[in-house]
């Protein structure tokens, strides 16, 4: 009988996991050099420094962003956590008993104490802080990247890095607001302009000619970002048709890891209008040959 109640515990924890975290756990493990291995211990501590600080900045200033951006780094410990169980690595937060200002590395546990004494200062020294913090997370997240060829690191990572490109336009954006700005430390100005121009070329994206959920153009981008669901990436792409673009939601990356699609690429696609951008039901690349069906509900109608 205790066999029997471990082994429904553990196909409960199965069923309860996430599309993506299935996804991570199905891609193939591969060796790990130490390397590889000293930024998976630091990456899980530095989005705790991120949680940790914004749930502090919360308490102090009571600025709702701090508290919707902590649980958004909260779900980026987790997937990191994801990675140190699956290829049996200690968690440095179990150390610290995941107590919020406490931290293994002594440098992030300095790094805690100057964020959160410069952003107690006013409510535009917290937003600069965090705004800081997101600077420093691309630039070490890139860095790790270009560190490991584990396919299922660089998705996480990769996904983690949308994640603080989104935070860092959110409180660039309301720092700008109150009469303040932001000067990036850690990337470089063009990377930090083309971060915060990626929001502007999205909400500014037209409409190109819908005929029939029916449309066609060349392709001018290829990229990914967060879906509605927590935690689900999707594969976008920006279509032109005549000087007008139209944004393109093709597919999660948990069921399409890699579309055969490129810039310049003429593509045909059939679909609907979703909330924030056309969503595909069928492609066909003119250009490679690719093709792609969905099998969501609303493409079955």
């Amino acid at each position: 009988m205790k066999k029997l109640i471990i082994l429904i515990g553990l196909v409960g924890s199965l069923f309860a996991l996430t599309p993506v975290e299935k996804y991570i756990l199905q891609m193939p493990k591969q060796s790990l050099n130490s390397a590889e291995v000293k930024d998976l211990e630091h990456m899980r501590e530095e989005e705790k420094l991120a949680r940790d600080v914004y749930i502090t900045l919360y308490n102090k200033w009571k600025l709702p962003v701090f508290k919707n951006i902590s649980k958004s780094e909260s779900w980026h410990m987790h997937m990191i956590k994801l990675l140190l169980d699956k290829y049996n690595l200690p968690d440095p937060v179990a150390k610290t008993g995941n107590r919020v200002g406490v931290f293994v590395h002594p440098k992030l546990q300095k790094l805690y104490y100057a964020l959160v004494n410069q952003g107690s200062k006013s409510l535009i020294d917290a937003l600069k802080v965090g705004a800081t913090i997101e600077d420093l997370d691309i630039k070490d997240l890139d860095e790790a990247m270009a560190r490991t060829d584990n396919q299922d690191i660089k998705r996480v990572y990769a996904n983690l890095r949308h994640g603080s490109e989104n935070h860092m336009r959110a409180f660039v954006g309301l720092l700008r607001r109150y009469g303040g700005d932001y000067t990036p430390v850690f990337i470089s100005q063009n990377e930090f302009n083309a971060i915060l121009s990626s929001k502007k070329r999205a909400n500014n994206v037209l409409k190109t000619k819908i005929t029939n959920n029916f449309v066609r153009g060349k392709v001018v981008r290829v990229y990914t970002l967060p879906g509605l669901r927590r935690g689900v990436t999707w594969i976008m792409l920006d279509i032109n048709d005549n000087g007008k673009t139209l944004r393109v939601a093709l597919a999660p990356t948990w069921i399409l890891n890699k579309a055969n699609i490129q810039i310049g690429d003429y593509v045909e696609i059939k679909g609907f209008q979703g909330p924030y951008s056309f969503v595909v039901c069928y492609i066909k690349d003119k250009t490679t040959g690719f093709e792609y069906q969905s099998n969501l509900k609303r493409c079955q109608k």
